[in-house]
């Protein structure tokens, strides 16, 4: 054992004194300028703005899909209640009426987020998933009576 540790403080000693050190770190600064600022500031303005412009087109895309779906179950819905008479003729007439008023109030927020400009749609986002979100409610309370 003595043997061994002998020779492993030989080979540091003679590791240590070959010159195999490392040099210091040399740490700079590069100083900021006003361009990379408007450089940077920028770059995070176009990925701001890109970000926007997906997270439209992605709820279009699901709002349309939403809407597209209640407007199948509205007429599957209508075509089960159009042979009703007297007076479940007339509230299911009421509920159609109700239902095809809210539908046209999503088609309108639809329409408007497809011509809205980037920060305009996220303020009318949660009118048109309100109005979505109606229509659906509506929907469902009619199906539970017809």
């Amino acid at each position: 054992m003595k043997m061994c540790s002998w020779m492993l403080l030989s080979a540091a000693v003679l590791f240590n004194g070959s010159g195999c050190t490392k040099a210091p770190v040399e740490h700079t600064v590069r100083k900021v300028t006003i361009d990379d600022v408007r450089r940077d500031a920028d770059t995070a303005v176009d990925t701001a703005t890109a970000a926007v412009v997906q997270a439209k087109k992605d709820f279009e895309v699901r709002f349309k899909t939403s809407l597209a779906e209640m407007e199948a179950e509205i007429a599957k819905l209508y075509e089960k209640g159009v042979a009703l008479k007297d007076e479940a003729g007339v509230r299911w007439s009421e509920k159609m009426a109700e239902l095809k008023a809210k539908q046209q109030v999503a088609r309108e927020k639809l329409d408007e987020i497809g011509t809205s400009t980037g920060e305009a749609w996220v303020r009318m986002e949660k009118g048109a998933q309100s109005a979505l979100d109606d229509l659906r409610k509506a929907f469902q309370e009619a199906a539970k009576e017809f």
